[in-house]
């Protein structure tokens, strides 16, 4: 499949959001992850700092 893990980092170190996300939608700094039964988790104040795609995993990070 095609599910990525979604990471965030902050001054506080890497955590997890979303262990197999389906999409991910930048909104204006606004991040929406969406899983593949459609539950959705939103980051605010966040940007999309890298897109892995080999080892399925996108980091997002806080300023």
């Amino acid at each position: 499949m095609c599910e990525s893990t979604v990471l965030l980092k902050s001054a506080e170190g890497i955590s997890s959001i979303m262990p197999e996300a389906i999409a991910v939608r930048d909104d204006g700094g606004i991040i929406t992850c969406v899983d593949i039964l459609g539950r959705e988790v939103t980051v605010d104040g966040a940007r999309i700092a890298e897109i892995d795609l080999l080892r399925h995993r996108v980091l997002l990070s806080r300023s």
